[in-house]
């Protein structure tokens, strides 16, 4: 004991000479006579080292000594006051109370484990002076009053002569959820081995769900691990990753995970350890990133990620979520979700069942605590006394098992004089004389009144932040000094208003729940919420604390219209950063109503508009480019009017345009950037026109073009233009070099990775993907549409996002799995709608007519054909119209309509006039013409289109010459086995290692025949 002393006074004389608080805790064992009858005289001091282990664990920090002695712990806290060495001995107590203790003389009990309590008392220096003799003394004191009322406690020693504060039920007491803590406590031991586990706990508000949630610090701090937090918040605009910003905030904290140069984190949690920001990602690298920092620092210790109120969480957040998932194999990583049930938040809990159908996932529902519960929770509160029964029910009817509720109604009881403490028992006033207000918000208000007016004030500033804070952020927004704001947070802590968060060495708090914040808000006139928005702005822009999008949420709450535009263009900003433009878009629409000039106004849709174009929404854009044409051609800004036109220009050809009318707009646009020299205009506007030549069926002037462009963007050193220029022309020399085209799409996918452009990175893939089912190289083909499948899922890029899985439906379809190709062409289908793109709208019902034909479906083939090519015919593609044409007249060929099959044919050939070249779907055309012949016992005619047809798609694609041979080999058998023959046996080796399994089977019976 002398040494303790000692080293008490020493350690006194060190920190109060620097200013710095000591605390010492006595901790003591409960009811060591009865764990020794059960467990066989297990050694007190042993027990003691193992709550010394507990102790270490939760503070992680050597800041601290101890001394075991007979069943006592005495602990020294350097650098802790009062009240924090009270919230350590609260953590001791739940850790050691929920802690399966071994005891190496293996005695156990039923449960495969011992159960321990402890009661402990807290006296700190100088508030009790620095005698450390005295201190411990009062430790003890404090110690046995919790003892006497029958343990598993923390009190805190008061000064000599002061007056001692009126006894408080020990509501934050967890009590009641047993199996439900049982759950999530096996899900983190199985985390812990390196088996990942999902949690999700689902319940009405108030209900708990983070309540059980923090069941899990001091367990996984005994394991040597972390827990990191993260928290949604309901707003007008949902931040980016909101909740995922919070955890690496946290993370930011613990030792990273080496070997990485994090380039893409930065942009969430700008001084995060690593390289600097990339100036061009995407959104996938992104979360690649998010994901492998959480893994690697999984893989050194055992890790909690919390994920708090994702019924709120952005869709980035869940996309973020939903890939770090999948990802998963051997990491020591626990990831528990807390979030609302209701309809009303039924879009998250779609995301949220994408997330359960992952290995390691289980679901935790709370309901209202049984009324059993409720009594074993309030006995446990009020030091195990017993309650009556006229009591319980009184609590139970006004909250109905509802936790937070109840907690919040014994605190005004409490609050009121209702319930008191006597100095030997728990009283409180018989049931007929309770008043209670009705509803959660009635007693939160009733609750709220009892505190002084100053303390009120600093928390409904606080509530008007709505989200976590700390000292000094709260003091800086105005809510007063620093020591009224301390005195404030300690009179709420000791209320139950406010609590801790995870973020314990910023020494954060939150506000319980989000009723306290509504009541405070409400009770403000509007004036005073808006001046309070507004110092929240300030104080978060100049603190450095808050992101853009919060400045911009505060500052449009309050009404500045001049700071509100800026800062929601800087919010717009940093959104694009991290790839979320349906955030961007929402910020900027932010910045539209509180554009205080036209100017402002113009230049906010302008950005719209470029992100309206990203994301394949098209009608927005072209209302948005009309919008902001209109001022800058008042203005006479060419340029931008010129640049706004060709976008609309664009948005309007992707909506259906007629080729034609494209036609025309765009030359009356190339002639007025030539007259003013705009050279990458001009560049752009030549490659809309190169795609309109390609959409009237003119390939030799749109691969001319293409080529000018690219000449012309090379000239003017422009990165993203000369990308887009060699994109397209690549897809104009397709056909006829697929490994020239390749090299184009390979060289453009380069650039565009270097400018960040998701969309042009995700288009590349799925060309390089065609190219690759063309050379039947199938594993590429599918690697490349699902590169670009999850660019597009994860950008919000729903057209490219259906054209890739157009693509992938192709490849289902040539493989034979028709069944999956009429799904994905459906989901396809579904995807282009919604962004109303007619020109993938109809190559998705191309394709499902193809497949209707395949499977011998040929009436609905031919209905499905004959709307395809009204569709094409209406917005000028002419080559579609070609092939759903001809592919009509196969389909009443089949049905035996010869007749009728004359009639598609006779309009097939009409727009095929002078057409020599390759293109795809061609292919049908020649092959209905071969049929056709020999239907009518043309044979000659028959031989010599197939020999020609034949060739020519021989020189541009294997699997539709393939194809072209099995279709027309059973007909022309009988006018010509020999060069049937020929023909099959010349393409049956290819078909077989082409891998598709539905031609592989054609040629099977055709060389069995032959």
């Amino acid at each position: 004991m002398d040494e303790l002393l000692n080293t008490v006074s020493a350690t006194i004389a060190e920190t109060t000479a620097a200013a710095r608080p000591v605390s010492l805790v006595a901790i003591e064992l409960d009811r060591l006579d009865a764990l020794r009858s059960t467990l066989g005289s297990p050694n007190a001091d042993e027990l003691c080292e193992q709550v010394a282990h507990i102790l270490q664990r939760i503070l992680r920090t050597g800041d601290y000594v101890t001394r075991i002695s007979e069943g006592e712990l005495l602990a020294v806290l350097v650098g802790a006051g009062s009240a924090d060495a009270r919230s350590v001995a609260q953590r001791i107590s739940a850790a050691v109370r929920g802690h399966p203790f071994a005891w190496r003389g293996g005695v156990r009990n039923s449960e495969g484990a011992a159960r321990v309590t402890v009661s402990a008392g807290v006296a700190a220096a100088p508030e009790l002076g620095v005698d450390p003799g005295s201190l411990v003394d009062a430790a003890r004191r404090a110690r046995a009053a919790v003892v006497q009322r029958g343990g598993d406690g923390v009190a805190v020693a008061a000064a000599a002569g002061a007056d001692v504060p009126p006894a408080i039920p020990d509501l934050g007491r967890f009590a009641g959820r047993v199996d439900e803590r049982r759950a999530l406590l096996r899900a983190l031991e199985e985390a812990s081995q390196g088996q990942p586990r999902i949690v999700s706990i689902v319940g009405e508000a108030g209900s708990g769900t983070l309540t059980l949630a923090r069941q899990l610090e001091p367990e996984v701090r005994i394991l040597g691990g972390s827990l990191v937090a993260g928290r949604s918040v309901d707003s007008a605009v949902r931040v980016p990753y909101g909740p995922w910003r919070g955890v690496f905030s946290a993370m930011r904290r613990l030792a990273a995970p080496p070997g990485e140069a994090w380039r893409e984190l930065p942009k969430l949690v700008p001084d995060i350890a690593g390289g600097a920001p990339s100036t061009a990602g995407t959104k996938y690298r992104l979360l690649e990133e998010i994901s492998g920092y959480l893994r690697g620092a999984a893989r050194q210790w055992p890790l909690v990620v919390v994920l708090d109120e994702m019924q709120w969480a952005d869709e980035d957040s869940w996309d973020a979520l939903a890939y770090l998932v999948e990802q998963l194999t051997d990491e020591r990583l626990l990831i528990c979700l807390t979030m609302r049930s209701g309809a009303e938040f039924a879009a998250a809990i779609e995301r949220r069942a994408a997330v359960a159908a992952r290995p390691g996932y289980q679901e935790i529902a709370l309901s209202r605590l049984t009324r059993d519960e409720v009594k074993r929770w309030l006995e446990a509160a009020l030091d195990h006394q017993e309650v009556g029964r006229e009591l319980l029910a009184f609590l139970y009817r006004h909250t109905e098992g509802n936790p937070f509720l109840l907690t919040q109604l014994v605190r005004c009881l409490v609050d009121e004089g209702a319930l008191w403490h006597s100095g030997q028992r728990w009283e409180w006033k018989a049931v007929s004389e309770l008043r209670i207000p009705p509803g959660m918000d009635g007693i939160v208000t009733r609750r709220i009144a009892h505190l002084p007016e100053s303390t009120q004030a600093v928390l409904a500033t606080a509530a008007v932040l709505g989200r976590d804070f700390d000292v000094p952020l709260l003091a800086a927004a105005g809510a007063g000094s620093p020591a009224v704001v301390q005195l404030a947070v300690d009179e709420a802590l000791a209320a139950g208003i406010l609590v801790p968060t995870f973020e314990r060495r910023r020494k954060a708090f939150a506000l319980t729940h989000e009723s306290i914040s509504n009541v405070l808000v409400r009770g403000m006139p509007s004036e005073r919420v808006r001046h309070l928005h507004r110092q929240w702005a300030q104080a978060l822009q100049e603190r450095q604390e808050g992101s853009a999008a919060e400045v911009a949420l505060h500052f449009d709450a309050a009404g500045a219209a001049e700071s509100a535009y800026q800062a929601a263009l800087d919010a717009a900003t940093d959104a694009e950063s991290v790839y979320a433009y349906n955030a961007a878009q929402a910020y900027l629409q932010m910045a539209t109503r509180n554009a205080t000039w036209p100017g402002e106004l113009a230049e906010s849709r302008v950005r719209m508009a470029q992100i309206a174009d990203v994301l394949g929404r098209y009608d927005e854009e072209e209302e948005l480019c009309d919008l902001a044409i209109e001022w800058y051609a008042s203005q006479g800004d060419r340029d931008r009017t010129l640049m706004l036109r060709r976008m609309r220009e664009r948005a309007r050809k992707e909506l259906g345009q007629p080729a034609r009318h494209s036609f025309t707009a765009l030359l009356a646009l190339d002639d007025e950037a030539a007259a003013v020299g705009n050279d990458r205009e001009r560049v752009a506007i030549l490659t809309l026109l190169s795609q309109t030549h390609s959409r009237l069926g003119e390939a030799r002037e749109a691969e001319r073009l293409a080529a000018e462009c690219v000449r012309m963007a090379e000239n003017l050193d422009d990165p993203a233009l000369l990308a887009e220029a060699l994109n397209r022309l690549a897809v104009t020399v397709i056909s006829e070099t697929p490994d020239q085209a390749k090299a184009y799409y390979e060289r453009a996918l380069e650039l565009f990775a270097r400018v960040g452009d998701v969309r042009g990175q995700a288009r590349c893939h799925n060309n390089i993907g065609i190219i690759a089912q063309r050379l039947s190289d199938i594993e590429s083909a599918r690697q490349s549409f699902d590169r670009a499948i999850a660019l597009t899922r994860a950008a919000g890029i729903v057209d490219l996002w259906g054209t890739a899985a157009l693509n992938l439906g192709v490849l289902y379809e040539w493989l034979g799995d028709y069944e999956r190709a009429l799904a994905t062409f459906g989901d396809a289908l579904n995807l282009v709608a919604r962004v109303k793109n007619s020109e993938l709208q109809l190559i998705a019902l191309l394709n499902m007519a193809h497949v209707e034909r395949e499977r011998g479906e040929y009436a609905s083939g031919a209905q499905l054909y004959d709307s395809t090519a009204a569709l094409a015919q209406r917005i000028g593609q002419a080559e579609v119209e070609i092939s759903a044409r001809a592919g009509e007249g196969l389909c009443l060929l089949a049905l035996q309509k010869a007749d009728e099959a004359r009639r598609p044919l006779a309009e097939a050939e009409s727009r095929m006039a002078g057409r020599t070249e390759w293109f795809q779907g061609r292919e049908l055309v020649d092959a209905l013409r071969v049929l056709m012949a020999a239907a009518e016992g043309r044979a000659t005619d028959a031989l010599q289109a197939f020999e020609t047809a034949r060739g020519l798609a021989d020189s541009a694609d294997a699997y539709r010459a393939a194809w072209l041979t099995a279709v027309c080999a059973e007909p022309l058998f009988a006018i010509d086995q020999g060069i049937v023959r020929a023909a099959v046996e010349r393409y049956a080796s290819r078909v077989d290692a082409l891998g598709f399994e539905a031609l592989r089977s054609r040629y099977e019976r055709l060389q069995h025949r032959v």
